[in-house]
């Protein structure tokens, strides 16, 4: 694959916000984070039914998430509240 060098325009916000990626290590350099998200761009625009496949796994990510969270917390106030009775009967048996 050859390279081709490309000049871009962008607002000063975004390249900052690109480089702040790059400083937390998303990207290697400021070109990788622009390549990426090029990149991301042409494939929503190429393929947007994969984009939607994509969207809707993340969504499915995300109530699975919620719902485990749930079932978890669920469990806790439960044991909590085994823990709470077990005191009860033991400050009262004494």
């Amino acid at each position: 694959m050859n390279d081709v060098i490309v000049s871009i325009r962008i607002p000063k916000p975004l390249l900052s916000e690109i480089k702040r990626l790059v400083e937390k290590g998303y990207y290697m350099d400021t070109s990788e984070g622009i390549r990426s998200i090029v990149r991301d761009s042409w494939t929503k625009f190429e393929n947007p039914e994969l984009e939607e496949l994509k969207k809707l796994r993340e969504d499915i990510k995300k109530e699975l998430k919620k719902k485990t969270e749930k079932i978890i917390r669920r469990e806790v106030i439960e044991e909590l509240e085994k823990i709470k009775e077990m005191i009860k009967e033991e400050s009262l048996s004494k």
